[in-house]
């Protein structure tokens, strides 16, 4: 998988693709992507800056002082017995290293510049399923809810809100009886440039808003708590693609839509909605 893909992949199941990415902090450690696959980097904050420690993929380790730059991590490292600099920006699911050589007369050798992937040890990178299919079109009109939902989490937010008005209404009201995916979209349909409609629809009955629940799923990436929100989400997931696999008449036994249907009518007298999945983490 390329490394722009793997950014996308990572940044749109964050919910942060085509929006701006608000500064984490750099602690921790940090694992390489695509080309930087086995290369590991710890940095801690201290008082100057950072201190911390690159491994390359044969293990190799050198330890560094950063600068702050901003909200990046900028430090000398020697690779391959040339003179790198390295600065790491931090995003929600781990950072984007670029490595610049310095040519023997000083300057930045750009021509040689590589930019690669970390995702921090805390983040499983999330796995699309057979039935995933990529982002609507402008165009279209009508998504089948199965495909919605395998879907939603690796689409850019625009994307999101386009799916979601393309799904059949009555399944925007299934998917309002599962509090922790409803929650999930609302959360996508927040970040989109312009979701007036999905969200009209989305957030109706569900006791919550764009402002509580945006710096709350912030939070939840900056203190750990956002793998336990993904499963949470995952969870549910499983037990909603069974209920609408069932309504839409996909080919599923008969025991599977009677579990279905037990389903469907726990979550109904349940009364969850997205403002309860979201008081787990305020």
């Amino acid at each position: 998988m390329s490394l722009r893909r793997i950014i996308l992949v990572l940044a749109v199941s964050l919910g942060l693709a085509g929006t701006h990415l608000s500064a984490e902090e750099l602690k921790g450690v940090y694992l390489g992507l695509d080309e930087a696959d086995g290369a590991r980097i710890e940095i801690s904050a201290d008082r100057l800056g950072y201190t911390g420690t690159f491994y390359d993929a044969a293990g190799k380790s050198q330890g560094f002082k950063a600068d702050r730059v901003g909200d990046a991590a900028e430090a000398v490292l020697d690779m391959d017995n040339r003179t790198v600099v390295m600065q790491m920006v931090p995003l929600p699911f781990g950072a984007v290293v670029a490595l610049v050589p310095i040519g023997e007369d000083g300057a930045a050798d750009l021509s040689q510049r590589l930019v690669v992937g970390f995702r921090h040890e805390s983040m499983d990178l999330p796995q699309a399923s057979e039935d995933y299919v990529p982002p609507p079109e402008t165009s279209t009109r009508t998504l089948a809810a199965n495909s919605f939902l395998a879907s939603y989490q690796f689409w850019a937010p625009n994307d999101v809100a386009r799916g979601y008005l393309a799904m059949p209404e009555r399944f925007q009201t299934i998917f309002k009886m599962f509090s922790a995916v409803q929650l999930d979209v609302i959360w996508k349909l927040c970040l989109a440039d312009n979701a007036n409609e999905a969200l009209a629809t989305a957030l109706r009955g569900q006791g919550v808003t764009c402002r509580d629940v945006v710096p709350t799923i912030a939070r939840t990436q900056n203190d750990g708590r956002f793998g336990d929100y993904k499963r949470t989400v995952l969870d549910e997931s499983r037990d909603l693609r069974l209920v609408v696999r069932c309504a839409d008449n996909y080919a599923e036994s008969k025991e599977t839509c009677d579990r279905a249907a037990k389903i469907t009518a726990r979550a109904a007298t349940s009364l969850k909605t997205a403002a309860t999945a979201l008081g787990r983490y305020r």
